[in-house]
């Protein structure tokens, strides 16, 4: 009989002959692979006695449980390790997560919050393949959770929070992190996570308690957000959803599989593992700084004291002077408190440096009085210092009202707030819809199908959301009903794969400009398009990046800007939004100085 170590991960390929099941210390019974799902990974899940979790792992059960590495998925930039482990016992499931991290990115201070855009690892149990509804369970760096049961009905899915969540049906979490503190935006090294997971409150979930030899269907995750690179981690490579049950791997319970593992076919490369290299041979031009200083009007460093700390603040300052970055723009001010603290953090602490948008606060915004209460808000924000304000996307694709319907962009209660800025003379910044590929079926024709793959909540396509044409039109009402307030729209408003449109934008609103930023994928494709369209529209461009200071990635925006270097990847200005490289558009010197600052030195009235 052979031994196993009792805690392994093995492959169950295509043509993978049929083995004996053989428990570790245990009676063999034998169960032919072929009873797993191909191609999907098998994990045995050794059992043992129930203990207390502490977080840091350190119990000595662990020690007889190997740790199963999570994958990074995709195209994720963050050179960081995942993995975990798993064990069982007579009343729960025993996991414990472990990854390095540089900056422990979570904020959310509540139980049952969106944990999943923020720092995060999940663990999904599908107990009964025949049943369309699994578990699912999130912790964040400072252990907070997300226990949800998912109903799964042919890829639409939602969560049911569990019934009478306490005493023993409660899941017993810890957290602790190495090189740092359990504190939001702590520098650490890295952090764990150690839950146990009652077979309670996976009721009615069918397959549970598990038995020797029990199958589960289930999938493991890791998200993180450094520095605006999200990367995801999966133990079973699912698609761009991690809801994509069907390639969930298998656990058995106290269990062993052999199995023969075939060499690999390439015929059988998955999209997702396909990384292309280019074999052209072209100058490469390194512009580290630019021909003139730089205002970047679209930047995200975050709000309040306790993001926005000294030690932050100068690193921001020293890449911003290594590429000769003059000012930047922050959308992140918030309101009231941490409005002010972003203020004094940057603004005031770093004059001509850092200029601070405010936002307002649309989740109550069908409760009376709602539409006076922000305006007023936004004017004491703009008191107080804000040069601007930022609207997300999430204006028109997000917020609804009791029946479900979603406020419009161009909604009649947000009229007070457009009027009083084109009264202060302070700019919106308008993020509205996304790429176009976002709202088309995510397919083997999606041209963003690696992005999505990463980023599956970023996918709009469905009867679930207006389309991105009415949401454009939303957006461009609300800018030729308010003419006297100018209007930035974000990501060459959002409709770079159309220059011809966007012309006839800006010739139609004279209040209306754009930005650059995050959008020099699409623009660089299309170089003799864009050359044209830059000096022709050079009065109402300006330069952005929707990217935390990095010199290197302005560097990529200034070898766009300044040159006519061909075929080059810009994957380290923002994100791999493509999978295809750009050219370079060489700009005048006079379209350049419009663009890097003279625009918006005179928008934001800095003259």
């Amino acid at each position: 009989m052979t031994s196993w170590p009792t805690c392994i991960q093995r492959t169950c390929h295509r043509f993978c002959l049929a083995m004996p099941l053989v428990a570790a210390a245990l009676l063999p019974i034998v169960l032919p692979t072929a009873a797993l799902a191909a191609d999907l990974p098998t994990l045995i899940v050794p059992k043992c006695d129930d203990f207390d979790v502490t977080g840091k792992g350190d119990a000595q059960a662990w020690e007889t449980c190997q740790w199963v590495p999570l994958n990074r998925r995709g195209n994720g930039q963050l050179d960081y390790t995942a993995q975990f482990k798993i064990m069982y016992s007579d009343k729960g499931i025993y996991v414990l997560f472990d990854g390095s991290d540089k900056t422990l990115t979570a904020t959310m201070q509540e139980d049952f919050l969106d944990l999943w855009t923020e720092d995060v690892f999940e663990c999904f149990f599908w107990t009964n393949p025949k049943d369309p509804v699994y578990f699912e369970y999130e912790i964040s760096p400072l252990g907070y959770e997300l226990p949800i049961l998912v109903p799964n009905l042919d890829g639409q899915f939602l969560g049911w929070r569990p019934w009478h969540y306490d005493g023993d049906k409660r899941i017993q979490k810890k957290v602790s992190a190495t090189g740092g503190k359990n504190e939001s935006m702590s520098g650490v090294t890295g952090w764990r996570a150690e839950v146990f997971i009652p077979y309670l409150v996976l009721e009615p979930l069918r397959n549970v308690p598990p038995k020797e030899g029990t199958q589960w269907r289930a999938n493991f995750y890791r998200v993180d957000h450094d520095e605006k690179k999200t990367t995801g981690w999966d133990w079973a490579r699912t698609g761009p959803s991690f809801h994509d049950s069907k390639n969930f791997g298998t656990l058995v319970f106290g269990k062993v599989v052999e199995s023969e593992t075939p060499k690999d076919d390439i015929r059988e490369l998955k999209l997702a593992d396909w990384q292309p290299k280019s074999m052209l041979k072209t100058k490469v031009t390194r512009v580290n700084t630019p021909t003139y200083p730089v205002i970047d009007v679209h930047n995200h460093l975050g709000g309040g004291a306790s993001v926005l700390t000294v030690e932050r603040v100068k690193r921001y300052l020293q890449e911003m002077d290594d590429a000769s970055v003059q000012t930047v723009v922050n959308l992140d001010g918030g309101w009231d408190d941490k409005l002010a603290e972003t203020v004094a953090a940057l603004d005031t602490a770093h004059p001509g440096r850092f200029l601070t948008f405010a936002l307002i606060n649309l989740r109550d915004f069908e409760t009376e009085g709602w539409s006076q209460r922000e305006t007023a808000r936004l004017r004491n924000s703009f008191e107080a210092g804000a040069k601007g304000l930022k609207f997300h996307k999430s204006l028109g694709l997000s917020y609804r009202n009791r029946d479900g319907n979603l406020l419009t962009i161009d909604d009649e209660r947000l009229d007070p707030i457009w009027a009083l800025c084109g009264e202060m003379q302070r700019p919106v910044m308008i993020h509205t819809s996304d790429p176009a590929a976002f709202f088309t079926p995510l397919d083997r024709f999606n041209e963003r199908w690696h992005e999505l793959n990463d980023h599956p909540g970023w996918l709009f396509h469905g009867d679930k959301f207006p389309s991105r044409e009415e949401l454009l039109d939303q957006r461009n009402r609300a800018i030729a009903k308010h003419p006297k307030t100018t209007f930035i729209g974000a990501h060459f408003g959002n409709n770079p794969e159309d220059l011809e449109t966007v012309g006839q934008w800006l010739d139609k609103y004279p209040n209306f400009y754009v930005d650059i930023d995050a959008r020099i994928s699409e623009l660089g494709r299309q170089p003799y398009s864009s050359r044209k369209f830059f000096i022709r529209y050079q009065d109402r461009i300006m330069f952005g990046t929707d990217t935390t200071p990095d010199a290197e990635a302005y560097r990529l925006y200034y070898r766009f800007m300044e040159t006519d270097d061909e075929y080059f990847d810009t994957a380290e200005s923002h994100h791999r939004q493509g999978f295809w490289n750009i050219y370079g558009i060489f700009l005048p010197d006079p379209v350049l100085e419009k663009i890097y600052r003279g625009n918006a030195t005179r928008v934001l009235g800095l003259d």
